[in-house]
């Protein structure tokens, strides 16, 4: 909730005398007031750093020329003491946004100069220094666009591992789990969590395709990933990762239900008896752990961790399989008032209807046709979900009085 929400909300609470106006100033005293050129910077930034990025990618910048090496170690450093003092002594914003054109200077620099004296990589090393400076420029300055950026860094890292070299590369991943994940779980904050979230499921596909796995291992993993979130102890870090967990799993399982449509692929499906034991295992640990920590609602989330692939009509299995998840959301969010869960079930329950829709009208209708029942459904949808949302709400008030 920002400021000005929080004013005005908290007007209607001194009107109720649930606090007074001394209190309200207090508690609005805790919010400091956004920089209003923060977007402003921020684009400054975006748009210098494409425009370097550009240039260290363009021809004339990889003719061998010891100056230009000189140029860019220049460059990243003078904007780095330059972004320093103004941290320092004027503006906070202003100085972090010069260090990071310098930290994004520097890694680019770094590839330039690899590429221009054609050095021989057969890692994705560069990237994992780029990765470690990022983490070592948030340990001085502590400021969330450093973060985002060295997360991006590394998660690009293994992507470039992957399809360069076809391998996992295992220290992008310990520099991720040991030296990200720690400011991650000690500032407990959502948006480090969903970004790192992301980066786990990203470098989770690279797993996979790395080690040329059938594509349904990624199933075990997201599993596993949604398992360990649920058990850690901070309650905003285990929201942020078990929903990332669970948003990656259901995009996973729209892929699926195309890609199983079409015959040719289930003959090429390998059944490897080792991912059915260990995703028995799994499954059965995850209903332990939920019956324990009394949260036996939450195994509806385990629907979308079904190996369908193993099932007659797969397709359709998997269709069912999510319709049941968003619809079981939506009803448990409206009966505990739980606005995530709303929301996260309406998302489901529109996104698998779409995709089902898509599956069975698209080449059966004409487009036109098809984009406007399509947008009429929605309507429909739209206004049930509402209905039922004013009747919950009724619902609720008449046991409260």
């Amino acid at each position: 909730m920002n400021k000005n929400k929080l004013s005005e909300e908290g007007k209607k609470w001194v009107a109720k005398d649930i606090i007074t106006d001394d209190q309200l100033e207090q508690i609005l005293g805790l919010y400091k007031k956004k920089d209003a050129n923060y977007i402003i910077i921020l684009f400054a930034v975006l748009l210098t750093g494409i425009g370097i990025l550009t240039f260290i990618m363009s021809d004339w910048a990889r003719v061998p020329h010891f100056s230009r090496v000189l140029v860019i170690i220049g460059a990243f450093i003078g904007l780095y003491m330059v972004g320093d003092f103004l941290h320092r002594k004027r503006s906070e914003l202003m100085g972090i946004s010069f260090i990071i054109l310098g930290y994004i200077v520097f890694g680019a620099g770094m590839l330039l100069t690899i590429s221009i004296y054609s050095v021989e990589i057969y890692s994705a090393w560069p990237f994992i220094i780029w990765s470690l400076v990022g983490l070592a420029l948030y340990f001085v300055y502590e400021h969330k666009l450093i973060f985002v950026l060295g997360m991006i860094v590394t998660t690009v890292g293994q992507f470039y591992n992957g399809l360069e070299f076809g391998s996992f590369n295992w220290i992008i991943w310990i520099v991720l789990l040991v030296g990200y994940l720690h400011f991650v779980y000690h500032h407990a904050n959502y948006l480090f969590g969903y970004l790192f979230g992301i980066s786990i499921s990203l470098q989770m596909i690279v797993l996979v395709m790395a080690n040329q796995q059938e594509y349904y291992w990624l199933v075990l993993y997201f599993l596993i990933f949604y398992l360990v979130a649920g058990l850690l102890p901070k309650e905003s870090l285990k929201i942020s990762l078990k929903y990332t967990s669970l948003i990656s799993i259901f995009i996973f399982s729209m892929y699926e239900t195309f890609f199983l449509q079409e015959e040719f692929w289930h003959g090429n499906i390998e059944h490897q008896l080792s991912f059915i034991i260990l995703w028995g295992v799994l499954i059965v640990a995850g209903l332990i752990i939920k019956i324990r920590t009394k949260n036996t609602i939450e195994t509806i989330d385990l629907l979308l961790f079904l190996p369908i692939f193993y099932l007659p009509f797969s397709s359709l299995v998997s269709l069912i399989s999510m319709f049941l998840f968003s619809l079981l959301w939506l009803l448990i969010g409206y009966r505990k008032e739980d606005n995530e869960k709303v929301l996260l079930g309406t998302v489901a329950f529109l996104l698998t209807t779409f995709t089902a829709y898509i599956q069975f009208a698209w080449d059966a209708m004409n487009k036109s046709l098809f984009f406007l029942v399509g947008g009429l459904l929605l309507f429909i949808l739209s206004f049930f979900l509402e209905r039922q949302r004013r009747s919950m709400l009724e619902t609720n008030k008449g046991g409260e009085e």
